[in-house]
């Protein structure tokens, strides 16, 4: 992987506000390159923004292009996409379970299904995460039977298990006490150094302020663009 070349551009891409689902953007470019954290802070009552259900194809932008590994995600066919979106990872804004699955069937489904990683092997490295991020195990019961603190910790295992090239997280640590923030800015540590690239977005999570990250390029949200901060 040339590390001059961004995991994730985005190219004068605008999207319309939807009402009571996200913010909307305005001629956002931005390049998010291998081995970089990326951190975008959200304005309160803006907190909910498409960056992520664009950078991973599930949104097309209302102008404008999003390259995936120098592709555009508008011109992927459906299995193109698919494929691509195996490389990507999440943790979501909102509510992101199936809700009639137990939480270690969600956070492997996608390992299970779109690679050819032994089922034991999967199960292993979920374990190991699930004890690197504070849990006694990784989850066997429903997420309607979990503290909100402890699903959303099961979310950081969904979104590092399997070395995705990209990291999304949003608003991470919201419901989790700041006692866990080294635990996740590890994950996010490692996740850089094998050259995936992470963004972070946050509303007051301070992470630039933990030791250990790797050094991060800022952008802030200032009503619909995307400004990167000097």
């Amino acid at each position: 992987m040339n590390a001059d070349n961004p995991i994730l551009q985005f190219k004068d891409v605008t999207m319309a506000a939807a009402p009571l689902e996200y913010a909307g953007l305005n001629q956002v470019n931005a390049a998010f390159l291998p081995g970089t954290l990326s951190v975008i802070r959200v304005e309160p009552g803006n907190e909910v923004l498409p960056l992520a259900d664009l950078a991973q194809g599930l949104l097309n932008p209302t102008e404008g292009s999003i390259l995936f590994q120098g592709e555009d995600w508008n011109t992927m066919t459906a299995e193109q996409a698919l494929a691509k979106r195996a490389q990507t990872s999440r943790v979501f804004d909102g509510h992101g379970w199936i809700s009639n699955l137990n939480v270690n069937e969600n956070v492997t489904l996608a390992q299970r299904h779109h690679t050819a990683r032994p089922i034991a092997e999967i199960l292993a490295e979920a374990e190991a995460l699930a004890r690197a991020f504070g849990l006694r195990e990784l989850p066997k019961v429903r997420p309607a039977l979990m503290s909100r603190q402890d699903l959303r910790r099961a979310e950081w295992i969904r979104a590092f298990l399997g070395q995705p090239l990209l990291v999304l997280l949003e608003r991470p640590m919201r419901g989790v006490a700041r006692e866990h923030l080294p635990r996740l800015s590890g994950a996010v540590q490692a996740a850089c150094q094998r050259k995936a690239a992470v963004l972070w977005l946050t509303d007051n999570d301070r992470i630039e302020q933990q030791p250990g990250l790797p050094s991060a390029a800022h952008y802030a949200m200032r009503g619909m663009n995307l400004v990167k901060m000097a």
